[in-house]
């Protein structure tokens, strides 16, 4: 199967029929997934090898060469706090077999990547709707003008971003606490390091108190000794 730019309005038109009986399942994910991707404006191109594999030519990134579907999951939408109409999320996986291993860590090919990976089930609609169907569908059912990014980036990873938060805090919290164990340490050996010194020389001081002690008591030896000398001669 190879869908052109110029049969996709053709594409989409049928496929509002068809979705519109789509159940939230993994087979209409792939099939919205792939009516989605060939109706971006840099799609050149996509065609269907089996096996999960397509041809893709993409202007955007650009791209030319195999893309294979790693998986596909269906989910129930989080969205505590609000009543979007949105009941799942589908996150599609795929890569690029022909992209270059050195070039996965762009930031370009980030952005493009996350653009093609999610669509949302409308329940109002029984139908996959691409992200930007998604966000204005949410800006008009809330009557917010603007990008509704933020919204719906929350709307759906809010607990990853509230784990990843907390998980930072604990990371420097702990940090914090190590640092000071650190310094505590450092102070702790150099205390140590002092009171060794303070018993080295007062053992020093010792030694010489003893030397004097010694030299002090020689010489009291030798004052009696003299004295005793005097009484002797003084007695003859």
């Amino acid at each position: 199967m190879r869908i052109r730019p110029q049969i996709i309005v053709l594409l989409l038109g049928i496929s509002l029929t068809h979705s519109t009986l789509a159940q939230p399942d993994r087979d209409s994910l792939l099939e919205a997934w792939e009516l989605y991707i060939a109706s971006l404006p840099g799609t050149s191109s996509l065609e269907a090898m089996g096996d999960d594999v397509y041809r893709l030519e993409d202007t955007d990134l650009p791209y030319a060469g195999d893309v294979r579907v790693i998986g596909a999951l269906v989910r129930p939408a989080e969205s505590p706090g609000f009543q979007t109409g949105f009941t799942h999320i589908g996150t599609v996986e795929f890569e690029l077999l022909d992209w270059p291993i050195e070039r996965l860590a762009s930031q370009n090919y980030y952005y493009w990547l996350t653009d093609r990976q999610m669509l949302h089930y409308s329940a109002d609609e029984q139908r996959w709707v691409d992200p930007a169907s998604y966000q204005a569908s949410l800006a008009d059912q809330y009557g917010i003008e603007g990008n509704f990014g933020a919204l719906s980036f929350m709307l759906n990873y809010g607990i990853w971003v509230l784990l990843i938060t907390l998980i930072v805090f604990v990371f420097l919290a702990v940090h914090r606490q190590a640092k000071k164990a650190r310094s505590l340490i450092d102070e702790t050996r150099a205390i140590n390091q002092q009171a060794r010194e303070n018993i080295d020389r007062a053992a020093s001081l010792q030694d010489e108190v003893l030397t004097i002690a010694r030299a002090t008591r020689d010489l009291h030896v030798e004052s009696n000794e003299l004295l005793r000398k005097m009484l002797a001669a003084l007695r003859d």
